[in-house]
């Protein structure tokens, strides 16, 4: 692992159910951090309830097709991934491409390379499931995060509604491709 910050050292570990109370801590901090001063407490606690409960992390840990990336500092959980398979929301449904469903690191270790640390691991799983691309979904209205994506090389292709609560949202759809 890369050292991010003089004297720590960074962990990243594949999560598996004993990580269930970390992803929806994590989840549901960084979503917040995210996104609630966009959205309706109402909107926001719904969306949270439904993706971020044990229940639910627990569903899609079992899922084979997702694939989740703790990031841990000085025994710290600061961040998480979310890897989604058989996912394509392509035109051409016969390109064969892994989602990046979920990156998030908590708000004060954002800008010290965790980040692109789990971006790394990601484009390596890719690499490693001899995926040809990667795509994600990003709202249009994070600028942050679409910077991010494009600095690792990820570029628009188009765009979709995402649901949170009862209210649409415009999201661009970024891709990269994989090189070997």
């Amino acid at each position: 692992m890369q050292t991010v910050i003089e004297g720590d050292k960074l962990q990243i570990k594949v999560a598996c159910t004993k990580d269930i109370a970390i992803l929806s801590r994590l989840g549901r901090r960084t979503f917040k951090e995210t996104y609630a001063q966009f959205n309706t407490p109402k909107n926001l606690q719904k969306y949270l309830r439904a993706t971020f409960s044990k229940k639910s992390i627990n569903e899609q840990l079992e899922d084979d097709g997702n694939f989740f990336l703790v990031a841990r500092l000085n025994n710290e959980d600061v961040g998480y991934a979310k890897l989604k398979e058989n996912n394509k929301p392509f035109h051409d449904k016969s390109i064969n491409a892994v989602e990046l469903e979920r990156i998030y690191v908590l708000e004060e270790f954002q800008g010290t390379g965790i980040g692109k640390n789990l971006m790394d691991k990601c484009l390596a799983f890719a690499k490693l499931r001899k995926y040809p691309v990667m795509w994600l979904g990003v709202w249009e209205g994070n600028l942050d995060a679409i910077k991010f994506y494009q600095r690792q090389g990820f570029t628009i292709f188009g765009s979709h509604m995402f649901e949170l609560g009862d209210e649409q949202q415009s999201d661009y759809l970024m891709k990269k491709d994989i090189q070997d």
